[in-house]
């Protein structure tokens, strides 16, 4: 159990790494960018047996922003270099790619359901960023004021 989690980890890390690499990030970057990934996804992995697959994703994307956030501030960099890589271990992809399957095998119902699926958890990814986004604007307006 312990050493599936570790190696699930260890995966998401180099997954976001891998993405990072792909999408040409700053090479001293990428070990941040990979904790980040790794550290939202065992928050998924911890919630998924007590929750719904979105609110899991939800939670895990909501550590990947703020870690990506304080991260960009810490070092300088924009946050997008961390949030595109650190968030592909939780994207959708085998979701979208049963939506296929099951309509090309003429199994509407489940493309439906997997189609559901998958727009919930792409919207809860956005969500998440739209929450740690906001609740960093509404902090540093009410540090601005005082």
């Amino acid at each position: 159990m312990i050493g599936s989690f570790l190696f699930q980890m260890l995966g998401a890390s180099l997954a976001t790494i891998t993405a990072g690499v792909l999408l040409e990030s700053p090479k001293h970057l990428l070990y941040y960018t990979g904790i980040i990934g790794a550290a939202g996804y065992a928050v998924y992995l911890l919630c998924l047996d007590h929750m719904d697959n979105a609110v899991a994703t939800l939670l895990g994307g909501i550590v990947i922003a703020l870690l990506s956030q304080l991260s960009a501030r810490r070092l300088a960099s924009p946050v997008t270099v961390f949030y595109i890589p650190s968030f592909f271990p939780l994207v959708p992809g085998a979701g979208v790619y049963r939506i296929a399957y099951y309509y090309i095998q003429d199994n509407p119902q489940l493309a439906g359901e997997n189609l559901i699926e998958s727009i919930l958890v792409s919207g809860a990814i956005a969500l998440s960023i739209f929450i740690v986004d906001s609740f960093l604007e509404i902090y540093n307006h009410l540090k601005q004021i005082n």
